[in-house]
């Protein structure tokens, strides 16, 4: 059946919140009195998560995915994906993506991405000097790859941009996987999403859902992580290795009239 509507696994646009932009374009109380607002309050927790993440020099996190498709009927049905990411950042990172229909193979080592589909035994690659973020930026905005987790290496991004969030609120106190977590919403023009944030001095981000409201159905794209932040990285490849029996071929460029 011809799909309608794909919530992309990636979403990055959502999440493009940089530290410093927090900081600079939140609300203040207009008081010292005053209570900070549930904005203030969860643009603040996102804040101090984001500066997490890029204090780390390493991690491996394992990702329960689940994305909704809109048919062409407008019936909605849910797939499922398993995500593994090993990263050493700035520029190292090998990740798996798994699904009932396919699995995908990315690799970084600082110098070159490789894409690989080890059922088929094809892989494609780019010259990609620079950080685990420049990869990810050009692997969607050249050749329409979405990274997995991408998200992930854009907060913290200079381009984050907290304009467009309309509303945020404090939904509460939740559990993921059994581990305590802050919960906080928020709501843009075309798209809500909801961050479940580990309490503590690990503010890791433990789940993420992201609603569109493009379409009548308002399909979604839901993330339950598990995080190692102190992960044995000896052994890991960030170099791709082509078998024998691969074959490489070439990434189709996104067309830059469009």
């Amino acid at each position: 059946m011809e799909l309608k509507t794909v919530i992309s696994s990636t979403l990055s646009v959502v999440f493009l919140i940089g530290t410093g932009m927090v900081a600079a374009q939140t609300a203040q109380p207009k008081s010292s009195n005053a209570e900070p607002s549930d904005k203030v309050i969860a643009t603040t927790a996102v804040e101090k998560m984001s500066a997490y993440l890029r204090s780390l020099d390493r991690f491996s996190v394992q990702a329960s995915v689940s994305v909704d498709e809109v048919l062409a009927n407008d019936h909605k049905v849910q797939l499922s994906k398993s995500v593994e990411v090993v990263a050493n950042p700035p520029s190292k990172l090998k990740a798996r993506t798994s699904t009932m229909y396919s699995e995908r193979e990315f690799y970084f080592d600082g110098k070159t991405f490789t894409l690989y589909t080890p059922e088929l035994g094809f892989y494609a690659s780019f010259d990609a000097p620079g950080t685990i973020g420049e990869v990810v930026e050009k692997a969607k905005s050249e050749f329409d790859v979405d990274m997995p987790l991408a998200d992930l290496f854009y907060w913290g991004s200079s381009e984050a941009d907290m304009a467009a969030v309309d509303e945020a609120i404090i939904v509460g106190v939740d559990k993921v996987n059994g581990i305590s977590c802050n919960q906080f919403a928020f709501r843009q023009k075309d798209i809500d999403w909801q961050i479940c944030i580990q309490r503590g001095d690990m503010p890791l981000p433990l789940k993420l859902v992201v609603t569109s409201k493009e379409e009548a159905t308002q399909p979604q794209f839901v993330a339950v992580m598990q995080w190692d932040t102190a992960p044995l990285l000896e052994g890991v490849n960030y170099t791709f290795v082509p078998k024998k029996t691969d074959s490489k071929i070439n990434f189709a460029r996104v067309n830059a009239e469009k």
